[in-house]
């Protein structure tokens, strides 16, 4: 008997652990495919104002998800450079893979400033590898499109919202930044340790109040260390 209802108590927390990992899959996959649907609504609507308001010719397009999209006045901060805004809140690196033509290749652009990897650290299935890998998938498509194009890379940055996913984040970096270093045209700008303290710890100042979103005083970092790597 006890034998029997050992086999039987496996059996059942097997089943569990099936029902979860299958949960958690289909979970993931209905945000992918409601966040397609948003963006796919969110790009026509920017792309039908585009018919009014014709964006600048072989601009610098910052791509990549909400640090980028609710960077305001982008515009004016980049003042003496042709710069256009194309960020997706919320977005990860495959968002912007599968919009790829309608954010960065629509735009022939001079420069590609590029932030993304930052939302893909929440789930367990992406890795530091994967994340890499991903990223590396979308600059090896921008490069079999657009050979010449500079490309700036801006780290994953720090955050306390994002505590959790910290060693990851180091990692994600890290791979990134070696990656980069051996790669031509291609500038790997590194904002993480700018956004810390000088013994290591957040800066609380730099964020809003969900403590992941930035306010002015973290895109002045971003600024600064931006500026210097800009192609006229």
């Amino acid at each position: 008997m006890d034998i029997k209802n050992s086999i039987n108590t496996d059996m059942r927390i097997d089943k569990y652990i099936i029902l979860f990992i299958f949960s958690v899959i289909v979970s993931v996959s209905n945000a992918f495919s409601q966040n397609k649907t948003i963006y796919s609504e969110e790009i026509q609507t920017i792309k039908n104002l585009e018919k009014i308001y014709k964006p600048p010719t072989n601009p610098i397009v910052f791509v990549g998800s909400s640090s980028i999209r609710l960077w305001k006045n982008i515009e004016k901060k980049f003042d003496k450079y042709k710069v256009i805004n194309k960020g997706l809140g919320g977005a990860q690196v495959k968002d912007i893979i599968h919009y790829a033509d309608q954010l960065i290749f629509d735009y022939n652009p001079s420069q590609i400033v590029m932030y993304v990897g930052e939302n893909d650290l929440k789930y367990p299935v992406f890795t530091a590898d994967s994340i890499f890998q991903n990223t590396k998938k979308l600059i090896t498509m921008i490069r079999e499109k657009l050979p010449e194009v500079p490309i700036v890379y801006i780290s994953i940055k720090p955050s306390p919202a994002g505590d959790l996913y910290k060693d990851k984040t180091i990692e994600t970096n890290k791979l990134m930044k070696e990656y980069i270093e051996n790669e031509t045209n291609m500038t790997f700008v590194d904002i993480y340790n700018d956004m810390l303290t000088s013994n290591g710890g957040y800066r609380p100042e730099l964020f809003a109040s969900d403590k992941l979103h930035m306010k002015p005083e973290g895109y002045r970092i971003w600024y600064k260390a931006l500026k210097p790597f800009l192609k006229f």
